[in-house]
């Protein structure tokens, strides 16, 4: 990884210039960040209606979707870390990356989601959730886990900062009025142009009674999951610039390859 191959600067930034950063950098890389989403994500979609429909309680359909939405989201976390540091990749190939290490990151990840709601009315699950916000990163870009990840993942914490609260109570407000615009658009095409959805269904509170309607609900906050998913990973980065000087070592180590290839012009 060299800052000369990065395609975004590689500088520390503020909790609303994250934010910008995801939506553009999702909206410039569509097709392999949302293709890598929709590939893990509309399966347990599928799976989510189709418990809705054998049990009637759509709050377990949405539970489901909701514990394991890192699925899709920790391959969507190693794309970015790739195309940000200019590889070309595919659809195809960011699945090859993340398979060899998606099982051990889902089941870390999905015991954290069930201890936060365990935990949530107490507050402390929400504060876990916040303090286990990088283990995605750190467990596919520096390959740690076990006792190293606790300690990398409160030396991030504790010298380069979080702000992940600050965070996501500013993303709240851009991803539930990009998931409505989204839904109500899905529902919109069910019915006008599909006609799989009746007509008297739009706008009312049967979203939660048809699994079809739930379904495409669960299919928009796939879509816009990637956004919450990218501004964490550009939190990730700016811990590590703010704390370690991680674009200092990026830089050296881009004098240092010029250097090795004989370009000590280009390196001065």
């Amino acid at each position: 990884m060299l800052v000369d191959d990065a395609t975004i600067e590689i500088r520390t930034r503020r909790t609303t210039e994250i934010i910008d950063l995801a939506f553009v950098f999702y909206r410039t890389h569509l097709r392999v960040l949302g293709g890598v989403a929709l590939a893990l994500g509309v399966p347990l979609v599928a799976a989510a209606a189709a418990l809705h429909r054998a049990t009637g309680m759509w709050w377990v359909a949405v539970l489901f979707f909701w514990l394991t939405l890192s699925l899709p989201s920790g391959a969507v976390t190693l794309a970015a870390s790739r195309i940000v540091f200019g590889t070309r990749l595919t659809v195809g190939r960011a699945l090859a990356l993340y398979a060899p290490l998606c099982a051990g990151l889902f089941f870390r990840r999905l015991l954290h989601q069930i201890l936060t709601l365990l935990l949530l009315p107490i507050v402390v699950g929400y504060t876990l959730r916040l303090r286990w916000g990088f283990t995605p990163m750190i467990v596919l870009l520096e390959r740690l886990t076990g006792r190293a990840l606790a300690t990398r993942r409160a030396g991030l914490r504790r010298r380069g900062g979080t702000g992940g609260l600050g965070l996501e109570l500013t993303l709240a407000f851009f991803m539930i009025a990009a998931l409505l615009g989204l839904a109500i658009t899905f529902e919109l095409v069910a019915v006008d142009f599909l006609a799989i959805l009746p007509d008297g269904a739009l706008f009312s509170m049967q979203v939660i009674d048809e699994p079809l309607r739930l379904a495409l609900w669960l299919l928009a906050a796939l879509v816009v999951s990637p956004l919450a998913t990218l501004s964490w990973f550009f939190l990730y980065l700016n811990a590590r610039i703010r704390g370690e000087g991680w674009d200092i070592e990026l830089g050296l180590k881009g004098i240092a390859a010029r250097l090795a290839s004989g370009d000590k012009e280009a390196a001065a």
